[in-house]
């Protein structure tokens, strides 16, 4: 019979991906071998800790609170595994880290080939999701956001520099509804919003003007949770937004896309990465954090090469 220890793994798995199957992958054992070792744990227990149906698992109330118990200490687990790998001096295991999509594609898809061959023991798992994951709750090791973005009691390290934001539309939408000659006259053209999925406030819009910095709240009849989607719809004619710069570069160059208010684009906060100030910082994350600082350096001083007479 398997101890209570022994079977933990298989619960902290199925609770925080919501799969027998995709638990049994990463564990690397086959679907019914999850779903036996489950039933033995509620069976010790004597609760039921999962409400199943054909198409979808979930905790039940008693499921619930015993994960806010275990991840903890399943997190810590891992810490001393880390722990005792650190003393022979090489990074490894599973470093789950939770980030928007927008952030995934900027920052760390460009240089996963690179992270991968310096660490090839580490095993990243990014988990793309424009809501805000509990970092302790679901069991990630660190999450990457803007600062406004981030939860509370967190340490958080710059990765990214400040991000120029353009506004921009296509050239038939400007030739129908004018060209907006400042900030404030975008109250007459349709714009193109994101709404943050988890606090559901609107993303501002930011300006320079008069030596400052402007945030205004536009208005408009679209309303999206995605970046791509905003950018097809303005290719679409729908609307003007601002996006990053960075994001529509290809659209610009081409003309797809037309920037407008030039002179007032500004720049809004990059992004960090964080993690709780509590916990132990394991070497796999100490070495993730140095190298997108180091990209992030070098970046800068691309650009302030390019920039230079």
């Amino acid at each position: 019979m398997s101890s209570l220890l022994q079977l933990l793994p298989f619960f902290e798995a199925v609770a925080r991906l919501g799969s027998f199957t995709q638990a049994a992958n990463q564990l690397g054992v086959t679907p019914p071998a999850v779903s036996q070792n489950i039933q033995a744990l509620e069976t010790r227990l004597g609760v039921r800790l999962f409400n199943r149906t054909s198409r979808s698992v979930r905790l039940s109330d008693e499921g619930r609170l015993f994960y806010q118990r275990v991840a903890p200490a399943m997190g810590q687990i891992e810490v001393a595994a880390d722990d005792v790998r650190t003393l022979h001096g090489r990074p490894s295991g599973l470093l789950r880290i939770t980030l928007p999509q927008l952030a995934a594609s900027l920052l760390v898809m460009p240089y996963l080939a690179e992270f991968q061959a310096l660490y090839p023991e580490v095993q990243l798992e990014l988990f793309t999701d424009d809501h805000f994951s509990d970092l302790v709750l679901d069991s990630f090791d660190a999450g990457i956001r803007m600062r406004a973005m981030l939860q509370k009691d967190m340490i958080a390290v710059p990765i990214d520099h400040d991000q120029r934001r353009v506004i921009i539309a296509t050239p038939g939408y400007l030739a129908q509804h004018g060209t907006p000659l400042t900030p404030q006259a975008l109250s007459d053209h349709n714009c193109l919003r994101y709404r943050f999925p988890g606090s559901g406030k609107f993303e501002p819009w930011y300006f320079r003007q008069d030596g400052g910095q402007l945030t205004l709240e536009v208005s408009g009849s679209l309303i999206f949770n995605e970046d791509r989607l905003i950018k097809d719809a303005a290719l679409m004619g729908l609307g003007m937004t601002q996006r990053f710069a960075n994001t529509v570069q290809r659209e610009l160059s081409s003309g797809q896309l037309v920037e407008v208010l030039a002179e007032y684009s500004g720049d809004s906060p990059g992004f960090f990465i964080y993690f709780p100030a509590s916990r132990h910082m394991p070497l796999k994350l100490r070495v993730f954090i140095d190298f997108m600082r180091e990209k992030r350096s070098q970046q800068r001083r691309t650009q302030d090469a390019s920039m230079a007479p």
